[in-house]
Parts: structure tokens; sequence; C-alpha cells
């Protein structure tokens, strides 16, 4: 059953859609910092640096949170879960925009980024619509 449950959790939308973010705002990091690691972000005092490095981590941070929201089987703590991952969401628009004001190079990839989380905004909506449903 868990194999299957994980199959499930691989073909939803929001799990999708969230890999694709991550890997784009990773290489979106990668190409504005000159490829550097994300210690090396982190610990910079270039401020495009850090804000890249927020913007990757925050990636980072939805797909296990979605993986933990599907796992839950209390529905309060499964509808808490699967609302917070608009925080992770709004951190990443707000790191693009910061990361535009900041840096010239890459605002075109920065915009691309900003469309794919307006479409995850969207998922993210229907996606706890449905979790409430189910209850």
């Amino acid at each position: 059953m868990t194999n299957s449950h994980r199959t499930n959790i691989k073909d939803l939308i929001i799990y999708q859609k969230s890999l694709d973010i991550f890997k784009l705002s990773r290489h979106i990091a990668s190409y504005i910092t000159y490829d550097k690691d994300i210690l090396s972000m982190h610990h910079s005092k270039n401020m495009s640096d850090r804000y890249a490095d927020k913007l990757v981590m925050d990636a980072f941070g939805l797909v296990p949170k979605i993986v933990e929201t599907e796992n839950e089987t209390n529905y309060i703590q499964k509808l808490k879960y699967a609302k917070s991952l608009r925080f992770f969401i709004d951190r990443l628009y707000h790191n693009t925009r910061h990361l535009e004001h900041n840096k010239s190079n890459g605002s075109d990839f920065i915009k691309l980024l900003r469309i794919e989380l307006r479409k995850l905004r969207i998922i993210h909506r229907h996606y706890v619509r449905s979790l409430i449903q189910q209850n």
C-alpha cells in the first residue's frame, strides 16, 4: 500500500508543479549567482545571492510539505498543512520580486518563475478545496 500511495503523490498536479518550480528556482539561482552552491549563496554578502538562496530553500520546502500533507491521516492537520503551503508560495513570490529589483540579469527567467508561481497558487487553491470536499 505504501508504494501505491507514493505513486498517488507523484501523480498530484501540485506535487509535479512544485518539482518544476524547484528545478526552475535552482536554475535561476545558479544563473544569477554564477553557479554558486547553496552554502556560498547563504554566506555571501551580496543581496542577490542571499535572495537566490532563499528562493531555492523555499522552493525546496514545497515538495516535503506536500508529502507530509498527503501522509497525514488527521483531517484537520491535513487541511492545516495544505493551507500552510501558501506561506511557501508567497515567500517564493516575494523573493522573486527582490531578485528582480536587485539583479538585472536573469529578469526574464524570474518573470517566468513568477508566472509559474501564479499557476501554483491556482493549483493550491484547487488542492485545498478538493481536501475540503473529501471530508
